[in-house]
Parts: C-alpha cells; sequence; structure tokens
C-alpha cells in the first residue's frame, strides 16, 4: 500500500468518527456532503463551499428541531425536551435539579400569595380595637399657664397664680371639671374620661383661651396669657394616621401578589426550560413576594441557585440547536 493510500484511509477514518460524534449530537448529512468535500478540499473555493454546507446543515437541524416540537407537542409531550440532542435530551430527563428548583419557587410564590391575601383582607381598625390595644378609660391632664413674653423688657414667661381653668364637653357644652393654677402657674385634672374636650382659661384683663383636645394625646399643656379682649381659639386634636396605615398596607400588600405573580412566571419558565436569563429575571422580582417576611424569599433564592446549577438544561444555552 502506497503512502497516498495510506492518507486517504485514515483521513477516511477520521471524517467517519467525526461524522458519528455528530449525528449522535442529532447533526444530519446528506449522502453527497462526505464526497463533496473531498472534491473541494484541495480547490480555491473550498472554504466558501464549507461554510455554506455547514449553513445548510444547521438550517436542516432547526428545520428537524421544529418537527421534533410539532410532533412531541401532539403527542403531548414536552416540547422543550423534543428540540434537544438525544444526549442532552437524556441529560435532562434524568437530571432532578431543575425539577426542584421550580418546586422552591412555587412555593415560595404561594407563601407571597398567602402574605398579599392577608394585608388585604385585614383592616387595622380591628387591630386598634382589640383588647391588646385597648385605650386607658380614664387619664390625667396636665397644664402651665404662664404670661406673655415682652422681648423690649425682658421680661415675661412665669407662672400665673389664680387663673380659671374649665373642662366642657364638646357636645353639650356642659362642665366636666374646673380647678385654678397654683402658685407655680400648674394645674391638673383627674380621672378624665378619652374623648373630645374644651379647656378654656379664663383671666381678668386678658384673652380667654381655648383648646380642643383629647385628655391623654398630649403629656402637658402650656398656655400663654396675652393682655387684650377676645377668645384665642385652637385645636389640639391629633391626625389619625388610620387612614395612611390602611393606604400603605393595601400598597404593599398588591406588590405582594404581583411579585408572587412574577414568580409562578419564574417557575412555568423554569419548567419550560428555554431561556435561562428570563428565567432568573422573572424569579428575581419574585423575591419581592414577602411571603412569611423572609422565608419565602429564601426558597425562592434557594431554588434560584439550583437553577444556576442547571444552567445547562436550558435551550438558549445550546444555540446550534436553538430555533433563533
Amino acid at each position: 500500500m502506497s503512502d497516498d493510500d495510506d492518507r486517504q484511509r485514515r483521513l477516511d477514518e477520521l471524517r467517519g468518527k467525526v461524522r458519528s460524534q455528530l449525528e449522535e449530537d442529532g447533526v444530519e448529512f446528506d449522502d453527497d456532503d462526505t464526497d463533496e468535500e473531498l472534491d473541494d478540499s484541495d480547490s480555491s473555493d473550498g472554504l466558501m463551499n464549507r461554510i455554506q454546507r455547514r449553513r445548510r446543515r444547521v438550517a436542516r437541524q432547526r428545520a428537524l428541531n421544529r418537527d421534533r416540537a410539532r410532533k412531541a407537542i401532539e403527542q403531548g409531550e414536552d416540547a422543550t425536551m423534543a428540540r434537544l440532542p438525544a444526549a442532552l435530551r437524556e441529560r435532562a430527563e434524568e437530571d432532578w435539579v431543575r425539577n426542584l428548583a421550580v418546586l422552591l419557587v412555587v412555593v415560595g410564590s404561594l407563601l407571597g400569595v398567602s402574605s398579599g391575601m392577608l394585608l388585604v383582607s385585614s383592616d387595622p381598625r380591628d387591630l386598634i380595637s382589640s383588647p391588646l390595644f385597648e385605650a386607658q378609660q380614664s387619664v390625667d391632664l396636665h397644664g402651665l399657664v404662664l404670661t406673655d413674653l415682652d422681648a423690649q423688657n425682658s421680661s415675661g414667661g412665669e407662672p400665673v397664680e389664680g387663673v380659671q381653668v374649665e373642662l366642657l364637653h364638646l357636645a353639650d357644652d356642659t362642665s366636666e371639671a374646673r380647678t385654678q393654677t397654683g402658685p407655680d402657674g400648674r394645674f391638673t385634672f383627674t380621672d378624665l374620661p378619652r374623648k373630645e374636650m374644651l379647656l378654656r382659661v379664663t383671666h381678668s384683663g386678658n384673652i380667654t383661651i381655648e383648646r380642643t383636645l383629647v385628655p391623654g394625646d398630649l403629656p402637658e399643656v402650656t398656655l400663654t396669657l396675652r393682655v387684650g379682649e377676645g377668645v384665642d381659639e385652637r385645636d389640639l386634636r391629633t391626625e389619625s394616621g388610620l387612614a395612611s396605615a390602611v393606604q400603605l398596607s393595601t400598597a404593599i400588600a398588591f406588590l405582594s401578589l404581583v411579585a408572587a405573580g412574577l414568580g409562578f412566571a419564574g417557575a412555568m419558565e423554569a419548567r419550560r426550560g428555554l431561556r435561562y436569563r428570563r428565567t432568573q429575571w422573572l424569579c428575581g422580582l419574585g423575591l419581592f413576594s414577602r411571603g412569611n417576611i423572609f422565608f419565602g424569599p429564601l426558597l425562592i433564592l434557594m431554588g434560584m441557585a439550583l437553577l444556576m446549577i442547571a444552567r445547562p438544561q436550558f435551550l438558549d444555552q445550546h444555540r446550534p440547536y436553538a430555533d433563533e
């Protein structure tokens, strides 16, 4: 056997091994591919011919992938697995990591849904009215009466004794209690009901002071007497933050529900196994579902870590076999 014949035999064996390996990976060949390659190996246009043949092979493989996917859908099978080559398809069917990741993401999203539904259905007023937050039935009211400051003479701000102080009910204008300030200008009402009342302070030669308040809301009321006639009215009742709390709670609840829905979408994408990055983005947004504060996001995060391990199972990680 001549050297040329031996070299040709070795080349044929090498081409046969490469072709067998490619066929195992799902790439199909025309019967005349090898002959064309031999004919063009020594020609000046051999490189262009090989590029064109490779393009044709990729096109045929994509068409084959579409046929496999269509047949799998008709038979009720997973189209994603059908589009993978045989070796990858066997590995995907045997690998349980991606399925476990899907389960963790679904459970974490379910916890987010439960937390969101609890926030939507709960009413802060029910919590406030519970015995745990029951307000005191009787409270004390303390106050201090001072003279007006005189900046020019650097005087004033001194306690006033003997000032008449009276508490009136707003509903019927009846008197609840009455007292006078002591030498230190202070006054105290004890055992008052927690309801809206009018505090009236009168002193000869000074403007009458009227303050609308709820006993117990303020630790102490400081009042300043000013010379003159008339009435100085002010409302010291504090606004309830209940409405704002309800709005904030509702917004957080809907945000949790939307994030949980994105988590479910991420789990579906992981189950399909088409696009890895899209799957991780959706699962990452699902972390904001806040299921049981941190337990739900922890499960989703564990699922995302498992998806990183199962990354080779996603179709877009094998571009030659994807229908792009």
